[in-house]
């Protein structure tokens, strides 16, 4: 996982001043791991989902520092690419417990599983453009830069 660093975060900053480090930083962690998510990377995907969990509790504790159109609409488009991503990291997980299954089932059990298996996997490649395609059109490069180098 990208870890977030906190470069320049001192305990004599201001509330907005600080909120911007922290908020740059956790925003760094969380496209640091799309390319990895986009190449079906399945840890890449959880780490984005907790790297995005983190940044909308940080958006949410530092809101007040940011202007508040601002503040909304990362907001609004965070949840939507975290939406998006929890649907893959879903299929993701059922997979996982499926796969195992297989190895322990019946003949007669295989088919159904590899179906299921089939199924999720058709549902989760469809999750993914739908993350694709909402990522696509979050403007992290442009909140990094609002934040600028606080």
């Amino acid at each position: 996982m990208a870890k977030a660093r906190y470069d320049g975060l001192m305990p004599e900053m201001a509330a907005g001043q600080a909120g911007r480090v922290i908020l740059r930083a956790l925003l760094t962690a969380v496209l640091a791991e799309a390319p990895g998510v986009l190449r079906n990377d399945v840890e890449a995907t959880h780490d984005m989902r907790v790297a995005i969990r983190r940044l909308r509790t940080a958006m949410s504790t530092f809101s007040g520092t940011l202007p508040k159109k601002v503040a909304a609409d990362q907001r609004r488009a965070t949840r939507r690419i975290g939406r998006r991503l929890g649907s893959v990291r879903d299929a993701d997980v059922h997979l996982a417990v499926l796969r195992s299954a297989l190895t322990g089932a019946t003949e007669a059990e295989v088919p159904g599983i590899a179906y299921a298996i089939e199924t999720l996997g058709a549902r989760r490649r469809r999750s993914l453009a739908e993350f694709a395609i909402e990522y696509s059109q979050f403007d992290g490069d442009g909140l990094l830069a609002m934040l600028g180098d606080a």
